[in-house]
């Protein structure tokens, strides 16, 4: 059998009927809120508490059977499957990325990674059908168990914030791993320091003062053209805008 976990309900939307297996739709946004716990099942309790509480207006999605327990298919793969990740190279893709390949990395299975196209490295969505199905026949990477490990220390230095570590490793493996790096460079410029709110923040303010505008989906579409890299959505964004009082 062979598993697709995918990054979000759009590509599951989007993945084509031609493209065999079962999907497992990846709904978390771990690149905010608690990612540290004594115990899975307290792990999944924090993240319920803290998106219900961040995101009041998102009820409609139950989170246990919606979000965790569409995670938790995973545990059912079994050694004969293969699994193929569809992740995209921005920050928000690849913390939740690094969550499943620590997951995996000592799972049995044959485990590939699938990207977007070199020229559009934030988004799945700009491709057809029928290059969607290229990627999976004849450009999905298979990693090696040393690469799973790699992949899934990340998630580990995310959890502690040990940035540093993250871009010792990000320099290592840049040649079979080009993407990590500024994925990486963007967790680091998103800490605040001082005053310095980090960069999406600060750039959320100088779009404000730019525009002087208090139409969000302005203030959107701008900062998904400067920083494409983190690959928030509206909601990650409009959060930000309330907490600096732009809307």
């Amino acid at each position: 059998m062979i598993y697709h976990i995918l990054n979000g309900d759009e590509l599951a939307f989007k993945l084509p009927d031609a493209i065999p297996g079962e999907r497992i739709v990846f709904r978390e946004c771990l690149i905010e809120g608690p990612v540290n716990a004594n115990t899975g099942e307290e792990f999944w309790k924090n993240r319920e508490d803290y998106l219900s509480a961040t995101y009041p207006d998102q009820q409609q999605v139950i989170y246990q059977t919606q979000v965790r327990d569409e995670i938790l298919k995973i545990k059912s793969i079994t050694s004969e499957d293969q699994i193929y990740c569809w992740f995209e190279e921005d920050l928000f893709c690849q913390v939740n990325l690094w969550f499943v390949l620590n997951y995996l990395k000592t799972h049995p299975s044959e485990v590939f990674l699938v990207l977007p196209y070199p020229d559009s490295p934030y988004h799945f969505s700009t491709l057809p059908p029928k290059e969607l199905e290229n990627a999976f026949y004849h450009k999905a990477h298979s990693l090696s168990p040393r690469e799973r490990e790699v992949l899934g220390e990340l998630w580990t230095h995310f959890q502690k914030e040990e940035v540093l570590e993250a871009t010792q490793i990000a320099q290592k493996f840049i040649e079979r791993f080009p993407f990590i790096l500024p994925a990486v460079n963007a967790w680091r410029d998103m800490m605040p320091i001082g005053d310095y709110e980090g960069k999406p923040k600060e750039t959320l303010k100088q779009i404000n003062i730019s525009f002087q505008a208090m139409d969000f989906s302005l203030i959107f579409r701008e900062f998904q053209k400067q920083l494409p890299e983190y690959g928030f959505s509206d909601r990650q964004v409009k959060r930000m805008c309330l907490e600096l009082g732009i809307i």
